[in-house]
């Protein structure tokens, strides 16, 4: 199995979010990995709305707000299942609830019961997807967005 060098280097809980953070889209918009758990099941990024990540309502760029939905959940889970695994956003869609407007945070979780899963899925088959939900919400609590992302994984070839 051969992997990239910068597979290599964010394949550490520990070295992800510095380098994911650095990523041009997430850095343009203002959106920053702020920690995720050693064993992977857990990941937490804060997005801040400035005067150059806004758009000309004065609130996210739509784009920016799927891209923070976007990130944690695949990188979460191909951590967790391993370098074995590759894992894709298959499709998604987003519900736009309220303004994001400050500081916005999404949590993501991922159970070692649902990585389980998968890999017991992979065992009989060569493909599965999976549905996940990401939830970006303001420094008040409120929803601003909610996005179902479809997952497809499989085993690495």
């Amino acid at each position: 199995m051969t992997t990239t060098m910068l597979h290599r280097y964010t394949s550490s809980p520990r070295a992800f979010p510095v380098l994911a953070s650095l990523y041009p889209p997430l850095l343009g918009s203002g959106i920053r990995i702020r920690h995720v758990a050693p064993d992977w099941t857990r990941g937490e990024l804060n997005m801040h709305v400035a005067p150059w990540t806004a758009n000309t309502n004065g609130t996210a760029f739509g784009g920016a707000l799927f891209a923070a939905t976007d990130v944690l959940y695949g990188a979460l889970l191909s951590g967790h299942l391993g370098a074995g695994y590759q894992v894709w956003t298959k499709s998604a869609t987003i519900d736009f609830r309220s303004p994001g407007r400050g500081r916005l945070r999404c949590v993501v979780e991922v159970p070692h019961a649902e990585a389980d899963s998968i890999r017991e899925q992979l065992t009989t088959r060569s493909s599965t997807s999976v549905v996940h939900t990401a939830v970006v919400t303001d420094s008040r609590g409120r929803t601003v967005v909610e996005a179902r992302h479809t997952m497809f994984i499989r085993r690495r070839k």
